[in-house]
């Protein structure tokens, strides 16, 4: 014979199996459904290099992290172009937590001009001076108000990572918990409003295989992007490094204009062996043609040129180099006309 406490078990586990039947329903879907499913393109922010979503940018102090961050938000809050790509207009916050008003002028006046008619009023900021809170002390909440109240919200800037992170770590949470936790909140709040938060953060010195091992802190950071990208230096130059969930790895050398402050992309940038090579490297990828042996030479004083020939002939036979003609030389499926007549002897 059945009891009162007996019934009321059996009406709990009904209970129970009902709010777990309808969890089930709401939260696991069909891959039949998914299939005829209709989502909005992705949204890039810079073509081919920055899209919605998290991403973060590293590189080591200096080496021009905060410039293209500004670059980036100077095209987008314009439409203008960044690094020969289109941008879509937009809204822009730049956290730029580690520089005053002063730097900040006069790096846009650098970029744009003192005396343009109007500098973009679509670009926000927020300096050192401005008492930003950590992003667990509200500091998540205020850029959620602004993307709120903001026209057409495109792009986030925070630098730095340091600057927003919580300091006080849970006892019990491990160095990957608390990398990863640190930048939850701000996947979330891309994803919802299908716009771009770009955090820029410090690289280690110590060397790695993976550009993206060198990242300061655990694997935790990475977990929660959905775009890494490194900027940094070599014998050869400038490059900037990245790939994510739904971009395609890229690899190209950069430089920024000595006039405008403004960072050019130099194409793809082949891979080099040696620093030796990377300057040739460095000197093709400038020169956008072909070049004759004299030409290298001149653009990589720190080597001898019978050293920049003997390099050349090296790199030729291993495929990093291809030769166009007696003595001159361009980068594989490099693009450009050949401008230096084959005269039969040899440049040097």
């Amino acid at each position: 014979m059945s009891t009162l406490k007996d019934k009321q078990a059996a009406q709990l586990a009904e209970r129970t199996k009902d709010k777990v039947a309808t969890q089930l329903k709401s939260k696991v879907k069909s891959a039949a459904d998914l299939q005829h499913k209709k989502f909005e393109p992705l949204r890039w922010i810079v073509p081919e290099i920055l899209t919605e979503g998290l991403s973060m940018l590293v590189g080591k102090p200096k080496v021009g992290k905060s410039w293209l961050a500004l670059d980036i938000a100077i095209a987008v809050s314009t439409g203008g172009a960044c690094m020969g790509r289109p941008c879509e207009q937009g809204d822009v916050l730049a956290l730029f937590l580690e520089d005053n008003e002063r730097r900040i002028q006069r790096r846009m006046t650098e970029m744009i001009g003192a005396n343009k008619q109007d500098w973009p009023p679509r670009l926000s900021y927020v300096t050192t001076s401005d008492d930003w809170p950590r992003l667990a002390q509200g500091g998540t909440e205020l850029i959620e108000g602004w993307i709120k109240q903001a026209e057409k919200p495109r792009l986030i800037i925070v630098d730095i990572l340091e600057r927003v992170r919580d300091r006080n770590t849970k006892s019990n949470a491990s160095a990957y918990t608390t990398d990863y936790e640190a930048l939850v909140a701000l996947h979330k709040l891309a994803s919802e409003h299908q716009l771009s938060i770009l955090v820029l953060h410090h690289q280690r010195k110590a060397g790695a295989d993976d550009l993206m091992d060198t990242i300061n802190g655990t694997g935790g950071i990475g977990g929660a992007l959905d775009t890494l990208m490194v900027l940094g230096t070599d014998a050869g130059g400038h490059f900037l490094y990245g790939r994510g969930r739904d971009l395609d790895e890229f690899n190209n050398a950069v430089e920024m204009s000595k006039e405008s402050k403004r960072w050019i992309d130099l194409g793809w940038r082949p891979e080099a062996s040696t620093p030796e090579r990377q300057k040739i490297v460095g000197a093709l990828l400038k020169a956008n043609r072909p070049v004759s042996v004299a030409e290298i030479a001149k653009a990589v004083p720190s080597m001898k040129p019978a050293n920049v020939k003997n390099r050349l002939a090296d790199m030729c036979k291993d495929g990093e180099v291809e030769s166009v003609a007696r003595g001159v030389y361009r980068l594989p499926d490099a693009q450009g006309k050949l401008d230096v007549a084959d005269s039969g002897e040899d440049v040097l």
